[in-house]
Formats: structure tokens, sequence, C-alpha cells
């Protein structure tokens, strides 16, 4: 009998302390071919291009990780606005920026620029792709 009681409250103990860690969402990406343009939420999104990309490939070491600015045409309204994206580091002064869109209730942003660039392909991507999400407001 004392077994099983001890059973039990061991296993309730895990079941309430279990609770205790919160999971957090994932986000789920919008891929906006570079030239193409998407409707999220209403809200038009070009991905019209890429101004640098500096970025340290993958497998080398670099003294800067190095960063990429996407210029993108937000068009909602009526109204379109040019907004430069900022994926990695930026330089000191610099701000990071990575949002396209805010509102009371949701904002829309920019996740990263793909592909990442490889020792074999510095210089030679040709087919970037803008991956957006909407994030809802707290």
């Amino acid at each position: 009998m004392k077994n099983s009681l001890l059973a039990i409250i061991m296993l309730f103990s895990t079941f309430a302390f279990g609770q205790e860690d919160s999971a957090e969402t994932p986000k789920i990406a919008v891929k906006v071919p570079k030239g193409e343009t998407i409707i999220l939420k209403g809200i038009s999104i070009k991905f019209m291009e890429v101004v640098e990309d500096s970025r340290c490939p993958e497998g080398l070491d670099c003294i800067w990780a190095g960063r990429a600015i996407v210029k993108a045409k937000v068009t909602t309204n009526g109204k379109s606005e040019e907004k430069l994206l900022t994926f990695g580091e930026v330089r000191p002064g610099e701000e990071k920026n990575t949002n396209l869109y805010s509102s009371a209730t949701f904002a829309i942003n920019g996740l990263s620029l793909k592909p990442y660039p490889t020792t074999e392909s510095v210089g030679n991507i040709n087919s970037y792709v803008l991956l957006v999400c909407e994030e809802k407001n707290k």
C-alpha cells in the first residue's frame, strides 16, 4: 500500500513540475522570392533587391560575421513605403531593423535572407528568398 501511495505521489508531482516550462510558439515563415510580391494579412510586400550581402560564408572564420541588407516595398491602404531590413551584425551607430509593418494587433517582420553564403556560392547567388512572418503584438 505504501509503495502504491508513493508511486501516485511521484506521478502527480511530475505533472505539477512539468507545467512550469512554457514552449515558445514556432514562427511560420512565408517565402518572398526576389522580385516577387506576396500579400499577407492584406499587406503587399515586394522583395525588391539585396543591397548588401557581406555575411561570412559557412565554413570560414571571419573577423566580422557580416550582414545582409534587403530593400522591400510595403503597400497598405494604397500607400507604398520602401523599407531596408538588416540581418546579422550592425556597425556602431546603426540600428538593426527587421520590421516591415506594424499595427496595434500584429506586425510583419523579416526573419532572414536565404540562402546563406557558402565558400562556393560567394558572389554567385542568383535566387535570394526573403523569409517573413506575422507576429501578434502583446
